[in-house]
C-alpha cells in the first residue's frame, strides 16, 4: 500500500494497494479510515461500494480496482477532517478466508515553499544599542510557526512580539478557494554583554509547521551575520583621528614663517608710535 505521509489539500489524494492472491481467489478488498469502512470492492459480488466517511470523497471515475490492485482517487481533501488512518484490507474466498491489511497515517496540511523573510537587522551594533528585526513566513495551512535563533541559541518569547500578518492568501481550488496563513513576528533586545564583543554574530529565523515531523516537513531557515563592536573602541579611533587631523593640518611650511614675520613687524612698531 503506498499513501502521503503528508497530503497538500489543494490537490487530490492518490491511494494504492498491491496483492498477489497466491493462487487464491480474491473475495474482497475493503479500505478504512481511522477504522470507518468507506470504500469496498467484491469482484463476485456488486463491484464497488462507497460508505459515507467524515472528510473522505471517493471519485468513482478515476479509481479502479482488479484482482491484483486497487486504486482510489480522493477529492474535497480538507484539514483536518481528511488526515488520519488510511488502511487497505484484502480477503480470500473459502474456505481459506486469509486476510491482510496495511496501514498509512496521513496528515493533510500545506506546507510553506519558500524559506522566511528577515527585515530591519543592522550590520553592526555596540553594547547598549537595540536589535530589532521582524520575520515573515510563506503562506500554509496550518499557520506556520517562527522562532528566532542568535548563534544558534533560541531567542527567549521575552523579546518576541507577534504582529499582524500581511494578508491571508486565497488559493484557487478546484472552482472554489483554500485559505492559507502567514506568520509574521518582531525580535527587540538590546544588546549585553553577554555577547562577544569585536565578533561577528548569526541571527536565524526558522520557521516550522507544528504537528508535523521534521522529516515529513523540513524547516525552512533565513540567516543574516552581523557585528558586535566596543564602543570603548570606537572612541578611541575617534580621538586618534582628532589628533592626526591638527597635528597634519598645522604644520607651517618655511615659505609661510617669512610672509608672517614681516606683518608682525609692522604690527610692532603700530604700537610704539
Amino acid at each position: 500500500m503506498t499513501a502521503p505521509a503528508i497530503q497538500d489539500p489543494r490537490y487530490d489524494m492518490h491511494l494504492h494497494c498491491r496483492f498477489d492472491m497466491g493462487g487464491e481467489e480474491l473475495y474482497a478488498v475493503k479500505w478504512y479510515k481511522d477504522d470507518h469502512e468507506f470504500f469496498r470492492y467484491t469482484p463476485s459480488g456488486p463491484g464497488t461500494i462507497s460508505y459515507p466517511v467524515a472528510g473522505v470523497h471517493v471519485n468513482p471515475n478515476r479509481s479502479e480496482c482488479d484482482k491484483s490492485s486497487c486504486d482510489l482517487l480522493l477529492t474535497n481533501i480538507r484539514r483536518p477532517e481528511s488526515s488520519g488512518a488510511y488502511r487497505c484490507e484484502v480477503s480470500s474466498e473459502a474456505p481459506a478466508f486469509r486476510l491482510a491489511s496495511q496501514t498509512h497515517n496521513v496528515t493533510v496540511a500545506a506546507l510553506p515553499e519558500k524559506a522566511p523573510i528577515m527585515e530591519g537587522l543592522s550590520g553592526s551594533y555596540t553594547l547598549g544599542d537595540t536589535l530589532s528585526a521582524t520575520c515573515t513566513s510563506d503562506f500554509g495551512d496550518p499557520k506556520p510557526t517562527l522562532t528566532f535563533y542568535i548563534n544558534k541559541k533560541p531567542v527567549s518569547l521575552d523579546y518576541i512580539k507577534v504582529l499582524n500578518s500581511d494578508s491571508n492568501y486565497q488559493h484557487p481550488y478546484q472552482g472554489n478557494s483554500y485559505l492559507l496563513k502567514n506568520t509574521r513576528i518582531q525580535l527587540r533586545m538590546k544588546i549585553g554583554k553577554s555577547m562577544s564583543v569585536n565578533a561577528r554574530a548569526e541571527i536565524t529565523c526558522v520557521s516550522t509547521t507544528d504537528g508535523i515531523g521534521l522529516a515529513a516537513a523540513p524547516s525552512l531557515r533565513t540567516s543574516r551575520n552581523f557585528s558586535i563592536i566596543d564602543p570603548n573602541q570606537i572612541v578611541n579611533n575617534q580621538k586618534f583621528s582628532w589628533t592626526e587631523t591638527i597635528s597634519s593640518g598645522y604644520h607651517l611650511k618655511p615659505g609661510n614663517l617669512i610672509v608672517a614675520l614681516p606683518i608682525v613687524w609692522r604690527a610692532i612698531n603700530c604700537f610704539q608710535m
